[in-house]
């Protein structure tokens, strides 16, 4: 059973966070090649994302800030009867990154309810979210263990990768073992 309850999720995060932070330890250092992991994520993810609905929740979008680039904020601007200047400066921050803005508002000015009023258009960083779907997982996992209370699907995928590794984990030693014999 998934849980998507947010304020669950938050205290269970809560409560398993040196759990977590020592599975990312023993992630980075496992037997698994980081291509085998990043195969495990993505069915996990495919398979929590199909039974969680972004738009019934929208938490990302009332605790993070969207990234945004030119493409995102041109149609944005269009979406909002706005030139892409007017739209940078009654809605978004510089970062540091050449080109890259950030949404300065929380929640985002352009939650509905719980889904962007543009879904079909909105940014690339928020179409991509949870960023479960790209590579090098390993090499990413601190941003998963920020979004994690933030996120059912970043949760439920987390949990069911510990339990899955640590199956593996076993069948390996096991198969080891029985070598040894």
């Amino acid at each position: 059973m998934l849980e998507t309850n947010l304020a669950r999720i938050r205290k269970l995060a809560k409560q398993k966070d040196r759990e977590n932070w020592a599975f990312r330890t023993n992630l980075k250092g496992c037997d698994l090649r980081p291509r085998e992991i990043d195969a495990i994520v993505h069915r996990l993810w495919a398979l929590v994302s199909s039974n969680i609905d972004c738009r019934t929740c929208g938490n990302c979008c009332r605790e993070l800030g969207a990234a945004m680039e030119a493409d995102d904020i041109t149609r944005m601007a269009e979406a909002e009867h706005l030139t892409p200047a007017e739209f940078e400066r009654k809605y978004l921050d510089k970062t540091n990154e050449k080109g890259k803005f950030v949404v300065r508002q929380r929640p985002c000015p352009f939650l509905a309810g719980t889904a962007c009023r543009h879904y079909d258009i909105r940014p690339k960083s928020c179409a991509e979210f949870p960023f479960l779907h790209k590579r090098d997982f390993t090499t990413r996992s601190i941003m998963v263990l920020w979004n994690l209370p933030l996120c059912p699907i970043v949760y439920n995928v987390y949990e069911l990768l510990k339990q899955e590794v640590a199956h593996i984990e076993l069948i390996r030693r096991v198969a080891r073992q029985e070598d040894i014999e």
